[in-house]
């Protein structure tokens, strides 16, 4: 991703509904968080679509090709998902 590019995704990130994931993950010392979606609803103040609790892909990392406002949160922030639980309703944040 060139960086005029990522500076304008940033910043719509910074301005976006999942710009409270965005600042909580730049903020966070760890390199690991697993977490439950009910975290991640309380950090954003909302509850997450119900295509967060029943498919997958909603919590795929933002490709080069592009991706979703929520991967964009978590991928600018310097963070993936892995291990991915909707069973259980866990995420786990790796540091990229």
């Amino acid at each position: 991703m060139n960086a005029k590019r990522q500076e304008l995704l940033i910043g719509a990130v910074e301005r976006g509904k999942y710009a409270p994931l965005y600042r909580y993950l730049k903020s966070l010392r760890v390199n690991r968080w697993s977490t439950t979606f009910a975290e991640v609803e309380r950090i954003l103040g909302f509850e997450l679509p119900n295509s967060a609790h029943i498919h997958r892909p909603w919590w795929a990392n933002a490709g080069s090709k592009g991706g979703h406002s929520q991967s964009y949160a978590w991928n600018l922030a310097g963070w993936k998902t892995t291990d991915v639980d909707q069973e259980t309703q866990t995420v786990t944040f790796v540091r990229q």
